[in-house]
């Protein structure tokens, strides 16, 4: 009988010692998983949260269009035409920053009754982006304002209308005050 005592507290004592085994394992998957679920829910706030991972302005359209977008930037060059871009170095009280671009044919003839527009964005905030008309002002200068009161890098899509074909224009600033 007494090699039968024996046993009894020897199943129970590993009965314990397998529930706690137990326990200890399912809570250290569950330690672990809480622990990745947490890191994922952080870099997916951080992914989200942040402005500059904003998608560009009409990125989309673009993409499928790309044959079209492709031609379209190289049109400039395609008619010999000559296009400067200045961007005012300072801005005034408003940080308000005045856009001048001018045009001129492969003859050096100034180029006017064209419609030109812009889209000026951040590049460390993609998604506020400012759409700038810029009107006529007369020998192939068009002329009008934005909204670029911080430093850094800037990004300028300009859009010509009226060319005989789409044009646009790339421009990345790096503005100091």
């Amino acid at each position: 009988m007494s090699s039968q005592t024996e046993l009894k507290p020897s199943v129970e004592t590993q009965q314990k010692d397998e529930r706690r085994a137990k326990r200890f394992y399912i809570g250290l998957v569950l330690l672990l998983f809480a622990i990745q679920a947490t890191i994922l829910g952080t870099a997916l706030k951080l992914a989200i949260g942040d402005p500059a991972l904003a998608v560009v302005p009409d990125y989309h359209q673009a993409a499928l269009n790309w044959d079209e977008s492709y031609r379209a930037s190289l049109a400039s060059d395609r008619l010999g035409w000559n296009v400067d871009v200045i961007v005012s170095k300072v801005s005034d009280s408003n940080g308000q920053r005045a856009i001048s671009v001018e045009l001129h044919n492969q003859q050096g003839k100034t180029l006017d009754d064209l419609n030109v527009d812009a889209v000026v964005y951040r590049h460390a905030d993609a998604g506020a982006f400012q759409a700038v008309d810029l009107p006529s002002t007369g020998e192939g200068r068009y002329l009008g304002m934005a909204s670029m009161p911080q430093q850094g890098l800037w990004q300028l899509e300009v859009t010509v209308d009226g060319a005989g074909e789409p044009m646009t224009l790339s421009r990345t600033l790096e503005l100091e005050d």
